[in-house]
């Protein structure tokens, strides 16, 4: 099953629930999941350097059917 079918089956299943106690219990999964979720670091200057190593030579040419949206 993938992903996203399952977070869906998930979310409806949870809109259907009325067991206090079971809803209470997946409120804490929540938030103990959030809280271990490492926050991420500001990125900085340079850091994607050298991620590219191949760019076409003609990469600022204007692709084909784009020359009548292009400024003169």
């Amino acid at each position: 099953m993938k992903i996203e079918s399952l977070k869906l089956e998930l979310i409806q299943w949870i809109l259907l629930l009325q067991d206090v106690q079971l809803l209470n219990e997946i409120q804490n999964i929540k938030e103990n999941s959030v809280k271990n979720i490492a926050p991420t670091k500001p990125r900085q200057f340079g850091c994607g350097k050298g991620i590219f190593s191949y760019v076409a030579d003609d990469f600022d040419a204007i692709p084909p059917g784009f020359e009548d949206y292009m400024l003169s």
